[in-house]
């Protein structure tokens, strides 16, 4: 009768290996597909800017019976947390406990150590694999925690207007700050108009408004 152990060891590694393969694979097929939507999505987002810019002409045109432009939210000195830091339970690391406690059993059994002791180096193996796993997976989120975005953080940065300044209006500002994308209001520094599509250099925010110049 084969030892039991034996077979879930071999399960293990075979079911443990396949999955590192499938996902090395499919990972790349992942990266291509993320190409692929980012383009397109940068397609959809030109064509929305652009109907954005139409609706501001034709608002701004009226002047919104001197409304004073377009108000949005104050989200200068804002914190984003983001939690990316991987569970020492997620998927990937149960993965590698089970393929490691699958080769620490093969490795015990062929030391000839009976079928109960070699539980001792699958255990062992399964919780080093697991644990290099997950401080491997914790290494590479590291710089993905909390982003604080302060207005200084603006200063300096360079824009693209979206929906046209009109003089002494606001408009709308497409940047980005701390691998962030922001679309946020704007006025120009001087007062003076400034047409959608514009290149803009960020001077200073203040109460949540971009203050912009154009770039010569």
């Amino acid at each position: 009768m084969p030892n039991c152990l034996i077979c879930l060891y071999w399960f293990l590694v075979i079911a443990g290996g396949g999955y590192l393969a499938f996902s090395f694979v499919v990972g790349g097929l992942v990266d291509f597909g993320e190409d692929a939507i980012g383009g397109l999505s940068d397609a959809a987002g030109h064509a929305l800017e652009n109907i954005g810019d139409a609706i501001g002409g034709i608002f701004g045109g009226a002047e919104a019976a001197d409304a004073g432009g377009i108000e949005l939210p104050d989200v200068s000195g804002t914190e984003f947390h983001v939690d990316t830091g991987p569970s020492l339970f997620s998927f990937r690391t149960l993965v590698m406990f089970a393929t490691g406690f699958g080769a620490g059993g093969l490795v015990g059994s062929g030391l000839g150590l009976s079928e109960a002791l070699t539980l001792i180096p699958a255990f062992g193996f399964g919780a080093v694999s697991g644990t290099i796993t997950w401080l491997f997976l914790r290494f590479l989120y590291k710089d993905q925690g909390t982003t604080s975005i302060q207005p200084a953080d603006y200063v300096g940065l360079i824009g693209r207007v979206t929906i046209s300044i009109l003089e002494d209006k606001l408009g709308t500002v497409a940047l980005e700050v701390k691998l962030q994308k922001k679309l946020l209001p704007a006025r120009s520094e001087d007062g003076s108009p400034i047409p959608a599509q514009t290149q803009v250099y960020v001077v200073s925010m203040e109460g949540g408004t971009l203050i912009v110049r154009k770039l010569e």
